[in-house]
């Protein structure tokens, strides 16, 4: 009797010490790969919004040196890159050639247009500054 205690208790340790069964592993795959499928599409949701914001912080930048610019020359500086931008509106590099936007300036009869076009698929975002010098953005630029 005491034989056969020993047997199922060696046999139940066994059991515990071998791990999981592959069912229980097919499990917690399933489980990582729906937390997978929710996640990576809101956190690259949340990057492109940073690169978004980046951006328009850019184009206020661009805007405010645009402001000096015209009170010391009487006119918009226009550019049609980023380099150009650095180089003679902020006389240094103060945009990030290398971010995920190509900035221009663009100069109208009533004022200027900043642009920041993107590289990839992101939208196009818009900075202009009408003829009473308020700041509009997007679809409210001509």
């Amino acid at each position: 009797m005491s034989n056969s205690i020993t047997n199922i208790i060696a046999k139940s340790k066994t059991r515990l010490i071998a791990g999981f069964t592959l069912i229980e592993l097919l499990i917690v795959v399933a489980i990582i790969g729906i937390l997978a499928g929710v996640g990576i599409p809101m956190y690259n949701g949340y990057i492109n919004s940073t690169k978004e914001s980046t951006a328009q912080s850019n184009l206020r930048a661009i805007a405010m040196m645009e402001a000096d610019y015209f009170s010391d020359n009487g006119s918009y500086y226009k550019a049609a890159n980023t380099a150009l931008i650095n180089t003679n509106l902020f006389s240094k590099t103060t945009l990030d050639p290398n971010s995920d936007y190509n900035y221009s300036i663009v100069d109208h009869y009533y004022g200027f247009e900043a642009i920041a076009n993107p590289k990839s698929g992101m939208s196009v975002i818009k900075w202009c500054l009408d003829g009473n010098n308020d700041m509009n953005s997007g679809s409210q630029c001509p």
